[in-house]
């Protein structure tokens, strides 16, 4: 996000990346590998330095949309304002990925049944995101956004 001018992703772009990360999530999970969660972090990290446009995740989507020449999968228009981030929300969803796959990542080394458990709640909650488009960082954004308005910081 630093080098690269914001353009606002297509719905699909943010859709697939949600639904890539869960599943990454979960295959740590069920084989209980944290290089699934390291990739998890590191992909996270990219996005994070290049928004979702320009992302991995994207680029894979664009290759693979193009290997079957068509569109992967089009999210129909009256859900796609369901997968619409702005800059502020998807800097703050990439560092709230980070930040659970880190935790993930910390708590292995101390309790790994708490880290499968949180990393099952994240992997759950990215498919349903991506799914759904109810995204809990989003949820988790806007109380955060409420909270700074009510103490006047914003």
């Amino acid at each position: 996000m630093i080098f690269l001018k914001y353009k606002q992703p297509k719905a699909e772009y943010v859709q697939f990346q949600r639904l890539l990360f869960g599943l990454i999530v979960l295959a740590g999970v069920l084989f209980q590998m944290l290089e699934f969660v390291y990739l998890f972090i590191t992909l996270s990290a990219v996005s994070f330095l290049t928004t979702i446009n320009y992302s991995p995740t994207t680029l894979l989507f664009k290759f693979l949309s193009f290997i079957i020449q068509r569109p992967l999968f089009v999210t129909a228009p009256q859900y796609a304002r369901s997968y619409v981030t702005y800059r502020l929300a998807e800097i703050f969803e990439d560092i709230m990925r980070i930040a659970a796959g880190g935790l993930i990542v910390y708590l292995h080394g101390t309790t790994p049944l708490a880290a499968w458990m949180l990393g099952s709640f994240m992997g759950t909650a990215m498919l349903v995101s991506g799914f759904f488009g109810f995204c809990f960082s989003s949820l988790v954004y806007i109380g955060y956004q409420h909270i700074l308005k009510k103490l006047g910081l914003s």
